[in-house]
């Protein structure tokens, strides 16, 4: 594993370690929790600052986490279904 591979595995950790913290939610980041309230008819004030501040960052970053989670979330079973007896 190369040192950029690893340094982007602990933050992904410490941003789903966060999210189960806050969110208790430990399956998401919190990138997608964002998003996911900003798809909701009344978004609360914290997604809204929070979406604004990530989408300077990169335009239409909330929703292309939800898709990262999507894919992270298919690749984790696909790997069980290869270790089930």
């Amino acid at each position: 594993m190369s040192r950029k591979d690893y340094v982007y595995k602990v933050l992904l950790f410490l941003d789903l370690f966060v999210c189960a913290l806050v969110f208790r939610d430990p399956d998401v980041t919190i990138s997608s929790e964002t998003g996911l309230a900003m798809n909701r008819a009344k978004p609360p004030l914290w997604a809204k600052l929070l979406n604004g501040f990530l989408n300077a960052i990169q335009k239409g970053h909330c929703q292309m986490a939800i898709q990262a989670d999507i894919v992270r979330a298919q690749t984790a079973i696909a790997y069980l279904q290869t270790k089930q007896p």
